[in-house]
């Protein structure tokens, strides 16, 4: 696999965590929800953002690494 090809791997896995934020984010909106379930869903979202941020910029590096080698 080549770096850009990793990139782009490291990138959709992002989106899926993005997608699981998005629901965590929606489940926050529930009226029922106690304060104890609201702080454990936001603690969730902040590991899972967390992760997201990780992988965007390992994406990020594997590009940029891909277009360096490139141009050697």
């Amino acid at each position: 696999m080549n770096y850009g090809e990793w990139a782009v791997a490291y990138r959709k896995d992002a989106n899926r965590i993005l997608k699981v934020i998005e629901k965590k984010r929606n489940l926050l909106n529930e009226k029922h929800l106690s304060p104890d379930a609201r702080k454990l869903l936001n603690d969730s979202m902040t590991a899972y953002r967390r992760i997201y941020r990780e992988l965007l910029h390992t994406s990020r590096l594997l590009k940029n690494r891909g277009e360096r080698y490139h141009e050697a």
